[in-house]
């Protein structure tokens, strides 16, 4: 997290959130993740984590009994699949394997009448694989079923265009790429998924699009907002404006790249574990001798470094993020510490 960002906004005498003054931010802050999101469609602000933002998608856009696709290709694919199960959507799972890349064709065929959409996670990163969304996104219109994304961990990553790949529905947390405090996230709607919103009959309350949009147009949310971390967003949009979207998603990119080079050089013994990467993070396949645990076990008690389990327990890949304020001289000693763990606990195994 980007210690300047948060502490021009923390610091800041906060007016009254239902004064004009703050309306306005609201107002030209969602401007500015329609510009993050790359779409015409003005964002709406939720005081929630990412998979409250799940949640809305599902509620706004499917009535119970409606049919489904989710391509579950780990931990946050299956947050898709429970999440319509909750609310009795009808789910049919594309399982293209831990960090493989789907069959269209498959999915083509999937795609009956009557499939009203397709879920996906952008970025599962469960695996660190980084869907195709603008392929998948052709096959899905095809159809004519509404293509939803989960683009927590992808928006301000990786390049994304919702407009352009014709994704109907996107959301993006605060937390991930943007690098700041978590409890905020961002959801976007195309017009055609807002014609499906109005016809959806089942009950809402906290998660009522309809209510976010018309609250919208006076700059305000329907409930009391984050507004710290409303006015982070706004410092930050202040620094991608000026630098470029293209030049943010480049420092993840370079980050990624600094990482990988380091630790793929420096040992033989390491390589991704998905077929398509993210920028956001690596998932590292681990020498089959050394478990995941052993290594997040050594840079917690060696260098006080916490590493994050991967969801999805297997115990030869380790996950290393590429957001936040990190440089890439750090992801290189991050690399440099891998590949010393690896060694250390191979030498106490012999002992």
């Amino acid at each position: 997290m980007d210690e300047a960002v948060c502490q021009i906004a923390a610091c800041r005498s906060l007016p009254y959130f239902r004064s004009e003054q703050f309306a306005e931010t609201v107002r030209n802050v969602s401007a500015d993740v329609a510009y993050l999101f790359q779409t015409q469609s003005l964002p709406l602000t939720i005081a929630a984590s990412g998979t409250g933002l799940m949640e809305m998608a599902v509620t706004n856009l499917l009535d119970p009994g409606d049919r489904v696709i989710v391509l579950n290709g780990g931990t946050f694919g299956q947050r898709w699949t429970d999440i319509c199960s909750a609310f009795q959507v009808s789910v049919s799972e594309l399982k293209p394997g831990l960090g493989r890349s789907p069959d269209m064709d498959v999915l083509d065929g999937m795609l009956t009448t009557g499939v009203k959409a397709v879920l996906v996670n952008m970025h599962e990163t469960s695996t660190g694989y980084l869907y195709d969304i603008e392929e998948i996104g052709r096959v899905v219109r095809s159809h004519g079923a509404l293509f939803i994304v989960d683009a927590v961990s992808s928006i301000g990553a990786d390049r994304f265009q919702m407009d352009e790949w014709q994704v109907d529905c996107a959301l993006v947390s605060t937390q991930k790429a943007l690098a700041l405090m978590p409890g905020l996230g961002y959801i976007a709607f195309s017009p055609r998924a807002w014609e499906r919103v109005e016809h959806v009959k089942r009950g809402r309350y906290y998660f009522d699009a309809t209510d976010y949009r018309r609250n919208l147009t006076r700059g305000m949310t329907p409930f009391t907002p984050a507004m710290i971390a409303i006015l982070q967003v706004q410092e930050r949009m202040k620094q991608i404006r000026a630098m470029g979207l293209d030049a943010w998603i480049g420092l993840h990119a370079d980050r990624a790249g600094a990482f990988r080079t380091a630790l793929f050089d420096g040992s033989g013994e390491f390589s991704l574990f998905p077929q398509r990467s993210s920028n956001a993070i690596s998932a590292v396949k681990l020498p089959s001798d050394v478990s995941r645990d052993s290594v997040i076990a050594y840079m917690r008690d060696r260098y006080d470094w916490w590493f994050a389990p991967n969801p999805i327990r297997i115990q030869n890949s380790l996950r290393v993020s590429h957001m936040g304020d990190l440089s890439s001289d750090i992801l290189k000693l991050a690399a440099a510490r891998i590949i010393e763990a690896v060694e250390q606990i191979r030498k106490r195994g012999r002992a």
